[in-house]
């Protein structure tokens, strides 16, 4: 679209002169103005209405927006990492994606990050450690808006989880330690009051050397991974 450069009205297809002010119109860029646009600007379908970033609803008419014209790099994620069977490949996967910088991926890659903590191991520890990045990143691009204290909540409620699961695992392997222990020194020392080496006793004090060594090794085995 053309615009008269004397007086900034719309210029028409091969028109020679401006209908306004009657300045001739010759086929140098400089005669004439020129709008530019950067970016893409979306309207709800129904209304016309201007909408922002990551808006599922119109909020005027309230018309539910739906069918996305490409597949977001997150979504690619989610499909790579269910179709993938090895746990050392998700790990993979999850450890080297780059968290987009849009608004909408940020958030989406939040809510699939959130979604997957409850997976056990190494998985869910990158899980965790992907999500942290997604936070920082959102920090800076969302700032104060009522997006990112959404997002600072589910952060919030998914770290205080982790800390319950964690605790609640502690106290697992300290109480599979403390049947051990127990077991052992109960068969050990009523066996020997039976005074018989072949006392059943002494096979309880054997059995309750392996809840007692596995409450062990986890509890090492959790501290090696807090640090």
């Amino acid at each position: 679209m053309a615009f008269c450069a004397n007086c900034g009205a719309i210029i028409a297809d091969n028109a020679k002169f401006c209908v306004a002010c009657g300045t001739a119109v010759t086929n140098d860029k400089t005669n004439t103005r020129e709008t530019m646009y950067d970016g893409q600007i979306h309207k709800c379908p129904n209304c016309g209405e201007v909408l922002n970033s990551f808006v599922p609803i119109c909020p005027s008419c309230g018309y539910e927006l739906r069918g996305t014209k490409h597949t977001s790099s997150v979504n690619e994620l989610a499909k790579r990492i269910e179709m993938t069977e090895s746990t050392e490949k998700k790990i993979e996967l999850i450890r080297n994606f780059y968290i987009p910088n849009t608004k909408e991926d940020i958030c989406e890659f939040f809510i699939l990050a959130t979604s997957n903590l409850n997976v056990d191991g190494d998985e869910a520890d990158a899980w965790r450690a992907k999500m942290d990045q997604a936070y920082q990143k959102a920090k800076l691009t969302f700032g104060s808006t009522p997006e990112f204290e959404y997002l600072t909540r589910m952060y919030k409620d998914a770290n205080q989880k982790r800390v319950i699961t964690s605790f609640g695992k502690t106290i697992l392997f300290v109480a599979l330690i403390i049947i051990g222990a127990l077991m052992m020194i109960i068969g050990f020392f009523a066996g020997h009051a039976t005074g018989d080496s072949d006392s059943p006793f002494y096979f309880l004090a054997l059995i309750g050397m392996f809840p007692a060594m596995a409450g062990g090794f986890g509890l090492m085995n959790k501290n090696k991974k807090s640090k």
